[in-house]
């Protein structure tokens, strides 16, 4: 059945801008809430393959956060965020940010060296576009981000 030109137009007009809109979407990195994963690792090696990998750590030791998305990411700076919970396992205390340069067309993210350590506790850690922190108020419980994990530190 052909429609006529007086509705073709209009549904046309309607699914081209829905197109456009999803491009941009795209275009500007939005990705799938949680489409990625985050590891805690001793250190990570050259092939970005997570070496001592654990969900549990021994307080105040250091260890490295490896991020692995399945697309780029679409932005050039990806944060690390961590809260500590609360014994409803719900984000209770914003522990710290850290800022890191990805770059657009990457997919993986690594740090390296002996900065990260946390005290005794259970933490979300998220990986998170930049652009998407929260500034002045730290609420935790975040709903938009790349992946997330959860560390119990003993």
């Amino acid at each position: 059945m052909m429609l006529s030109r007086q509705i073709r137009y209009p549904v046309l007009l309607v699914l081209a801008v829905g197109c456009a809109m999803w491009l941009a979407a795209a275009a500007q990195g939005q990705t799938t809430v949680g489409q990625g994963k985050v590891s805690i690792c001793k250190e990570i090696d050259d092939d970005w393959k997570c070496v001592g990998q654990s969900s549990q750590w021994e307080a105040d030791k250091a260890f490295n956060v490896l991020f692995e998305n399945p697309t780029p990411v679409g932005v050039d700076f990806i944060g690390i965020i961590f809260y500590k919970q609360g014994a409803d396992g719900k984000d209770a205390e914003f522990v710290n940010e850290y800022e890191q340069n990805i770059g657009e067309q990457n997919r993986k993210y690594a740090t390296v060296g002996d900065e990260l350590k946390l005290p005794a506790g259970t933490y979300t850690v998220y990986i998170i576009t930049w652009g998407k922190r929260e500034l002045l108020e730290h609420h935790g419980n975040l709903k938009e981000y790349l992946a997330r994990t959860v560390l119990t530190v003993k």
